[in-house]
């Protein structure tokens, strides 16, 4: 059977990246057969994800590894003028380039858009800045959550009677750029060899992050409304939120929509006689008198365990789940019937489980994941089979800190 990960076979990207969006993306692409190259120097330029974590090695830092498997390493001194060369000298071998460094960061190294495309007139380059290459705002510091913020979601995704936004650890716009930056990739792979012509896309993480709000802009283009923040609240469903179950902080979440949904809810918990309860006679009833109906249900579910309720809820046609920790993910029979995990048995900080991408290839089988190569693993390999140098002139370049 044809193995998924050889999808992407025979394309080859150079990866300027570093923290989450940009090392994601090159991951993502690496994964399913493109050859990724990877970058880096540690005279200016390492990927700030080698120094996160308690570890020694810049190798060994977890965030670093679970960004970048199956990456390859070439580790060059953009700032000498023969590390620059080689990468122009690369670029007129490669497919796309891969980056997510501030505006112009490139271009003031010689390695700007016309400088690759002068050697390779159909070159691909995919940028992931937070605010985009362009625009007032195009020079602002970026790093997750000042991004997060700035494109609303912070805002909303909070409770109406909190004093202040709390958002969300999770940096949203990180993982929007890293599934759209490949996808935008391959869409304009598709259209270079169709027309001999390369393409930059210059993908803000702020307009990718915005982009999903879009009914909170039309309300307010339409209607002149500034949506609120709702909490777990939701105007077509009741009951719906979150609830405490049994156990230390453990939860459950459950969304009562249609009247079919409601009858069915109410013989589970065993309270068939909310059926002719006034209060909760129709839906907009319900969720009129919502906090009524959430102290009903609070009352049943903090008497037991969440995964209880979630089959309870699922069995009768509820849309219902238990809010899953880390350590129930990892042991979900749900995610381990789909080969979620990729394990790996031996590595850098011993042996670990780590997610795929999130989809399946139907007909066609996934490999392991290969973990990353270590920093400059791939740089005679590189330069003698992609660019011809001997091992003369890499050793030179190595003791002028040209490979460093």
């Amino acid at each position: 059977m044809e193995a998924a990960n050889n999808i992407l076979k025979g394309i080859r990207v150079l990866a300027f990246t570093t923290g989450y969006a940009g090392p994601y993306a090159g991951r993502l692409l690496a994964n399913y057969g493109a050859e990724v190259i990877k970058i880096e120097s540690k005279k200016g330029g390492l990927d700030t994800f080698r120094h996160y974590g308690q570890h020694k090695d810049i190798d060994e830092a977890p965030r670093f590894i679970e960004c970048n498997l199956g990456v390859r390493s070439l580790a060059i001194n953009l700032k000498h003028p023969t590390g620059a060369k080689l990468i122009r000298e690369l670029a007129g071998k490669a497919d796309a380039v891969l980056q997510n460094f501030r505006p112009r960061v490139l271009d003031k190294l010689g390695l700007g858009d016309d400088d690759l495309r002068k050697v390779n007139p159909k070159l691909v380059i995919v940028k992931l800045p937070g605010f985009g290459t362009e625009g007032p705002k195009s020079s602002y510091g970026t790093w997750g959550f000042n991004l997060t913020a700035f494109s609303g979601i912070t805002y909303l995704w909070n409770h109406p009677e909190q004093d202040r936004p709390i958002g969300s650890q999770g940096v949203y716009p990180d993982h929007l750029g890293f599934v759209l930056g490949p996808t935008m990739l391959m869409a304009a792979l598709l259209n270079s060899r169709r027309t001999g012509k390369g393409v930059t896309i210059d993908l803000a993480q702020i307009e990718g992050t915005a982009a999903v709000l879009g009914t909170t802009y039309l309300e307010t283009s339409v209607n002149g409304d500034d949506p609120k923040p709702k909490g777990n609240h939701y105007a077509l469903a009741a009951p719906h939120g979150v609830y405490r179950c049994q156990g230390e902080d453990r939860w459950c979440v459950i969304s009562v929509r249609t009247e079919e949904e409601w009858k069915n809810f109410c013989r589970v918990i065993g309270r068939a006689e909310l059926l002719s309860d006034p209060r909760f006679a129709t839906l907009q009833a319900r969720v009129q008198h919502r906090a009524e109906l959430d102290a009903i249900v609070r009352e049943w579910t903090e008497a037991r365990p969440s995964e209880e309720i979630m089959n309870k809820c699922q069995s009768a046609g509820v849309p219902g789940s238990m809010v899953q920790t880390g350590a129930d993910l990892l042991q979900d029979p749900q995610l381990r019937h789909r080969d979620f995990f990729s394990p790996f048995k031996e590595s850098l900080i011993g042996p670990f489980e780590i997610s795929r991408a999130g989809f399946k290839f139907k007909g066609m089988e996934e490999e392991p994941l290969k973990l990353p190569a270590r920093f400059g693993a791939d740089n005679e390999q590189i330069l003698t089979e992609l660019l011809g140098y001997d091992k003369a002139t890499i050793e030179k370049w190595q003791q002028e800190e040209v490979l460093t």
